[in-house]
């Protein structure tokens, strides 16, 4: 059994996950630099293909394999996942923006880590996220931590608001 696997310009797909799941018979590899594989002497029988890539969308075929056939397979085409966007304000318990509040951003059951920080007018974004669900951490001096649980669905940008309480009220010089 033998087949290609390509992205939507194409181009040949390396490192994908190949997964053959029949009633008597599995096996896995990887695509060749050529978007190649080849699973050797595969019994008789009905199977399920399927292709799965960090980035792409999996893709599976349902497979029938004769007796003594070599099998290629119709060539794959795995489009790339859309990727999401978080963003928006962290502000004050009366609506102002706080500017420079540190944002830690994780992917819940994922390796995703990333940071930054508010703008003068309390903005802030995370791009190029997979979808999932992730954490949000905001920190800043003088201000109670505050976090918020978000969820991105595939191409979706995200608003969010993050509301930060001040931890002790600060004499101003008069």
């Amino acid at each position: 059994m033998f087949g290609y696997v390509y992205d939507e310009d194409e181009n040949p797909l390396k490192s994908v996950t190949v997964e053959i799941d029949g009633d008597d018979y599995s096996d896995s590899g990887k695509t060749d630099g050529d978007g190649y594989y080849k699973f050797e002497e595969v019994p008789a029988g009905d199977y399920i293909v399927t292709y799965t890539k960090t980035g792409y969308e999996t893709q599976t075929q349902d497979v029938t394999v004769e007796e003594g056939d070599e099998a290629q397979l119709e060539s794959v085409t795995m489009p790339a996942v859309q990727k999401g966007t978080i963003y928006g304000y962290v502000t004050d318990i009366k609506g102002d923006p706080i500017e420079s509040v540190r944002l830690k951003l994780t992917g819940i059951g994922t390796k995703t880590k990333k940071s930054t920080s508010t703008d003068s007018d309390g903005f802030f974004e995370f791009t190029d996220l997979e979808p999932g669900t992730y954490r949000i951490m905001a920190k800043k001096k003088f201000y109670k931590a505050a976090q918020k649980t978000v969820v991105v669905e595939e191409g979706e940008d995200v608003e969010i608001e993050i509301e930060m309480n001040e931890t002790r009220s600060r004499i101003l010089p008069g």
